[in-house]
């Protein structure tokens, strides 16, 4: 499984390189079993977050906070990462993956059980898709390419910047004609160009760089795409892998929205279905099963980063340069509400609080983005505001 993992080519990573990992149920949790009713560092917890016992001052647990724009009940699960609706808004994510760039092999790796999470947007508007089998994302990291497979992208990558240079060309030519309108547009077509010429020249770099070798070899099948039990802590167990060989510094892990039902002990009816409760007992006590699944995937992730020592990249241990986010753009699904969303956040070198509630002394809930402004800076981007925060969350 997972005892070692061999020495890899690395990026840039000196030991003050910072990771970002986001965990999402798109569909939320249960308020009423997940947010306390006390708060500080030794409030009691609550059925959903009890997983997370044994790991006091490693997390901080915020109620009273979202995105105050987004009333849009679905809807808000594609807003989750930005905050904001609009064309070309960037998601913290893709922000992070900006940063660190091709340092990495990956710039951002995404992967989803049970359907996508649709949540990662680049600043050129375009939507990340997310892997939907964690079995693909071993291939991606450690499967070697054969020499023909090798040669064949670099050929595609050479075609590629080709067309682009032409197309560059031609955009130039059109923009001395065109009114103030059009040039807005032609700007954003332009930062699009720009875009998919770094990842070109990212590609490139990595291309012929071999693939890190690891101890570790997906074992079994899924019975189906709702086989949780199975596919959760494989995909946790890559994204750690991942992390451990500076293949990318930015995650999303997603658990999809669909009404099939989990494989999971104890669950026998749809998942959309269990969302719209209706306060029933035994539909809650199988929803109940599944958020508490869903921390205890977090808790196990988290463990494991706490328990592996940076080594010879400096003092403390990956949790420290980690920041694991769980949340979702769904506060409340039975009410098809985006207010006071779920929100955990570990590691990442921050003092934790335990839990803190974010309502403001005017009653309003406290924006999501204020606490995505300080994960940037503490990712290392240069930002005073995401995406209209009215500030940031201390975490010091």
């Amino acid at each position: 499984m997972m005892e070692s993992v061999a020495a890899p080519p690395r990026g840039t990573d000196d030991g003050d390189a910072m990771r970002m990992v986001c965990i999402s149920p798109t569909l939320g949790v249960y308020p009423r079993a997940f947010f306390p009713k006390s708060t500080g560092t030794d409030f009691e917890l609550t059925p959903t977050l009890k997983p997370l016992g044994n790991l006091r001052g490693d997390f901080t647990v915020c109620s009273n906070m979202d995105h105050p724009a987004i009333f849009s009940g679905h809807g808000g699960i594609s807003t989750f990462l930005t905050g904001i609706r609009g064309s070309n808004v960037v998601s913290m994510d893709q922000l992070a993956a900006e940063h660190s760039g091709y340092q990495t092999r990956f710039p951002s790796m995404h992967v989803a059980v049970g359907g996508g999470m649709n949540a990662s947007w680049t600043s050129s508007g375009i939507r990340v898709r997310e892997l939907g089998d964690p079995r693909d994302m071993f291939d991606q990291l450690f499967v070697p390419d054969s020499a023909a497979a090798i040669k064949e992208r670099e050929l595609r990558i050479q075609e590629q910047g080709s067309i682009l240079d032409l197309v560059r060309e031609q955009a130039k030519r059109f923009a001395r004609r065109t009114n103030p309108a059009d040039r807005q547009k032609l700007e954003e077509y332009l930062t699009a160009i720009r875009d998919a010429e770094n990842k070109l020249q990212g590609m490139q770099r990595w291309a012929s760089v071999p693939k890190p070798k690891v101890d570790y070899q997906p074992e079994g099948h899924p019975h189906s795409g709702q086989d949780y039990e199975f596919l959760a802590p494989m995909m946790f167990d890559l994204i750690l892998l991942a992390i451990q060989s500076d293949s990318s510094r930015v995650f999303t892990a997603g658990f999809g929205m669909h009404n099939r039902m989990i494989e999971l002990d104890g669950v026998s009816t749809g998942y959309h279905s269990l969302s719209h409760h209706g306060n029933r007992p035994e539909i809650l006590r199988q929803l109940g099963i599944i958020d508490n699944f869903y921390i205890q995937q977090m808790a196990r992730f988290v463990q494991k980063l706490k328990d592996s020592p940076l080594g010879n990249r400096g003092d403390g241990t990956l949790l420290d340069k980690t920041m694991v986010y769980f949340g979702s753009g769904m506060g409340d699904a039975a009410r098809h509400s985006n207010r006071d969303l779920p929100v955990v956040l570990a590691g990442g070198g921050f003092r934790h609080q335990g839990h803190v509630d974010c309502k403001t002394p005017g009653g309003d809930s406290t924006p999501l983005n204020n606490l995505y402004t300080t994960m940037l800076q503490n990712f290392g981007v240069e930002i005073e505001s995401f995406n209209g925060a009215t500030g940031t969350f201390r975490l010091s």
